[in-house]
């Protein structure tokens, strides 16, 4: 009996022990960069991953920017979980792509790496007379993963980005020369899409690959039945990450939220404080229109779809379902554009509905009939949107 209940106590203890390491695991990161030759002092910041679990510790707390002295500056802040993070030096465009006014956005502009909950990173280097962040963290398992990727890829994509300024501005070149460089950056696409596709397969348990998976799906660079062999192969300890879940929801609403499928479940909170349920509208054709204050076709197009509404008032209704994460700026934007139909938030994990329903572009809209099965879908702004759904709810 002694011996038992020695064992058992040890045991227990172990249990214990191991539940106060889980609770009290840091969730403090911080990452301290040095990079020779960067001009920019304002330094912006952009987190993928479940943005509602990073707490970051900016300069000025309102806008994702920190300052930088000599290409030295510190990101810290609070993670529950891996995020992947891009560190834009856009403040004087030193990196950029410039054609005119404009410029090509290219991944290779900006430098990449992994945050993770409880790890520091020192990042140091050199990119004096470079033309892109020819930089590859690689201190921790995660990042060494990532830097693999972003090793092979990058340069490439540099390259390409080049053609295109050139193609854009050098306006002595030759019909000719024009087709030769258009040609080079074909064949570079194709070699930046192998290495994607390649690194996927090879390390689709990681953070860089989920979260590569999740970009290749939103961009349209892969094809949901290529992603469906490769989540199988993911280890469970990554399932209950953000972009796990955010590729696995998408795969299943590729099917779930195609045309002819029955509309998934939509459910939140609306601008007025009411919850609302998608099924409450049965018997009406349904506008799900996903949009973003950010969006400027998605503003713009809100009358033609508000006439087409109004039109059809006995027939048709309007959901929005908006990608932001300022409440009060999503309220006043309602309000200054007088959308009066229920809109709510896109939410999190199983609540995600761009996810869930496969969002790739904003604005997308999905119509769905009296009996909640979906008839149509598009991305973009276009008149035409309004033609289809005009022969559709006029069938009947």
């Amino acid at each position: 009996m002694k011996i038992k209940l020695s064992i058992f106590t040890i045991i227990a203890c172990l249990l214990f022990a191991s539940s106060s390491c889980t609770k009290n695991q840091s969730t403090d990161f911080e990452a301290k960069i040095n990079v020779k030759g960067i001009i920019s002092e304002k330094i912006y910041i952009t987190v993928f991953g479940d943005k509602e679990d990073v707490n970051l510790v900016y300069n000025t707390p309102e806008k994702p920017v920190v300052s930088a002295q000599n290409g030295i500056f510190t990101i810290k802040g609070t993670l529950t979980e891996p995020a992947v993070i891009r560190v834009s030096f856009s403040d004087d465009k030193q990196l950029y792509k410039m054609a005119g006014r404009g410029y090509f956005p290219v991944k290779c502009m900006n430098l990449w790496f992994i945050a993770t909950p409880g790890k520091n990173l020192n990042i140091i280097g050199d990119l004096t007379g470079k033309d892109f962040v020819a930089l590859y963290p690689s201190q921790d398992k995660e990042n060494k993963i990532l830097a693999e990727l972003n090793g092979k890829m990058m340069p490439l994509i540099n390259d390409g980005g080049n053609i295109s300024v050139k193609l854009a501005t050098d306006t002595t070149l030759a019909e000719q020369q024009k087709v030769e460089l258009k040609q080079q950056s074909d064949e570079l696409d194709k070699k930046v899409a192998a290495i994607r596709e390649n690194f996927i397969k090879e390390h689709p348990s990681s953070i860089a690959a989920l979260w590569l998976m999740e970009d290749m799906l939103i961009r349209k660079q892969i094809e949901v039945s290529a992603l469906e062999p490769i989540l199988e192969k993911v280890d469970a300890k990554y399932h209950t990450n953000y972009f796990y879940i955010s590729v696995k929801n998408r795969v299943e609403g590729a099917k779930n939220a195609a045309v002819g499928a029955q509309c998934p479940p939509v459910k939140g909170t609306d601008q007025s404080g009411n919850e609302f349920d998608i099924t409450s509208l049965r018997g009406k054709y349904v506008i799900i229109d996903f949009w973003g204050t950010w969006c400027g076709a998605c503003l713009a197009g809100m009358p033609d779809m508000k006439a087409f509404r109004d039109k059809h008032s006995d027939k048709v209704q309007i959901v929005g379902v908006a990608k932001d994460t300022d409440i009060e700026a999503w309220k006043k934007c309602i309000e200054k554009n007088q959308m009066d139909w229920p809109n709510i938030l896109i939410g999190t994990g199983e609540a995600d509905y761009a996810s869930k329903f496969n969002v790739q572009g904003y604005p997308t809209k999905i119509l769905v009939d009296p009996d909640g099965k979906i008839i149509y879908r598009t991305s973009g702004e276009s008149k035409e949107f309004y033609n289809i759904a005009k022969s559709l709810i006029t069938k009947q």
